[in-house]
């Protein structure tokens, strides 16, 4: 579990004993096509899932402009989770697997008690969660630029 967490984004940067620490309060889990990593508007759960194999979709329920359509497909060692994590309000979608999946569930109390005690692992970690989050915005960015673009608005 260390070496996949040290392939992940959210440890990116971080030494080995790190990793070792982290892996203390992380859980291995396997899934099969249907199960969800996370249900959309579950506020009882702020861990955070770290994909290490198979596929998994984005499906958005509660939204005006969605109705349970996938909204993205993801891959091996994307990061789940965090917007509810770090804002501790109620997930925004839903994360489905679409066939057979490994996932680390990184229990997101216990990791917040540890960033606080350890204030540079911290900072290390909220800057791989921002550099994820700008990537991701800018992904989103540029498909937005297009449909704009593509439809004359």
């Amino acid at each position: 579990m260390i070496d996949e967490l040290a392939n992940s984004s959210i440890c990116e940067n971080l030494d080995h004993f790190t990793i070792a620490e982290i892996a203390k309060f992380c859980v291995k889990l396997e899934l099969v096509a249907g199960d969800n990593l996370i249900s959309e508007n579950d506020g009882a759960c702020f861990d955070l899932y770290v994909l290490c194999a198979g596929n998994v979709e984005i499906v958005s329920n509660h939204s005006n402009v969605s109705s349970g359509e996938v909204a993205l497909s993801k891959r091996d060692t994307d990061l789940f989770g965090e917007i509810g994590w770090l804002h501790r309000k109620n997930r925004t979608a839903t994360v489905r697997c679409t066939g057979d999946v490994e996932a680390i569930l990184i229990n997101g109390d216990k990791f917040i008690q540890y960033l606080e005690q350890q204030p540079k692992v911290g900072f290390q970690v909220m800057r791989n969660i921002a550099q994820l989050i700008t990537k991701r915005l800018s992904e989103i960015n540029s498909l937005l630029k297009k449909i704009l673009w593509n439809i004359n608005i």
